[in-house]
């Protein structure tokens, strides 16, 4: 009996497309962080994995953090196999809103990569609009205009790509909820772990020297998020 469900499991791995899970994905994740303009806050997430084509996928981000803070963020990304590896385009947008300093802002990327069962990496460029949640719409003069940004993802596997379990290794300055800018990474370590054909769990703890507003040589935060997720 347990070489049998040992055997469903690996089929069930085995069954995701190259180098991406080929399944309906929904997920929800709980995160506690600390930084220095919200100090200890927490977060829920609602995570969405649309493999819409073998050649074309589809995410949707949702975070709100207890700091009334509040992220949005879509994905597409059309993907060309290889014989090793696969090439694909990331485009992302992605709307901030924080609501504890009236403040919103708006993203969107355009990146390349490669990803292959021990590496996954990006490179691309973004922009950035900020302002006030009531500036007047005839008025410009407390917008906040970021027109070029480089986009960084670069990640290091431990295990292949069907493993039941991964670690990994990850510098960028682009998530799932944020997009900064280039001179202020995001130091990340992933992992999964599956559970059964359709239930597998994600951790992911996440170190940020410095962020926008503060760019002194010193810690400015980090937070450890623990998600379950459900393949259809």
């Amino acid at each position: 009996m347990l070489a049998i469900q040992c055997m469903m499991v690996t089929l069930a791995v085995s069954a995701s497309s190259l180098y991406r899970d080929s399944c309906y994905t929904l997920g929800v994740s709980a995160i506690y962080g600390y930084n220095t303009p919200y100090e200890h806050h927490g977060a829920f997430t609602i995570n969405a994995n649309l493999p819409i084509h073998p050649y074309f996928e589809g995410e949707v981000n949702v975070r709100a953090l207890s700091a009334n803070t509040y992220d949005f963020n879509a994905r597409i990304e059309p993907k060309f196999p290889l014989k090793t590896g696969q090439l694909f385009f990331n485009l992302q947008v992605l709307y901030n809103l924080n609501a504890r300093n009236r403040m919103h802002s708006m993203s969107s990327v355009l990146s390349f990569g490669y990803r292959m069962d021990y590496l996954h990496f990006h490179f691309g460029c973004g922009l950035r609009m900020m302002d006030f949640i009531h500036t007047s719409v005839h008025t410009t003069e407390n917008n906040l205009y970021e027109p070029h940004n480089f986009i960084y993802y670069v990640e290091i596997f431990a295990r292949a790509h069907m493993s039941s379990w991964n670690i990994s290794a990850c510098i960028t300055n682009l998530t799932e909820y944020q997009m900064d800018r280039m001179y202020t990474p995001h130091f990340i370590v992933n992992s999964y772990v599956h559970l059964d054909a359709h239930w597998y769990i994600k951790m992911q703890a996440t170190c940020v020297p410095s962020g926008l507003g503060n760019y002194a040589p010193s810690f400015y935060g980090a937070s450890i998020e623990v998600g379950a997720y459900y393949r259809f």
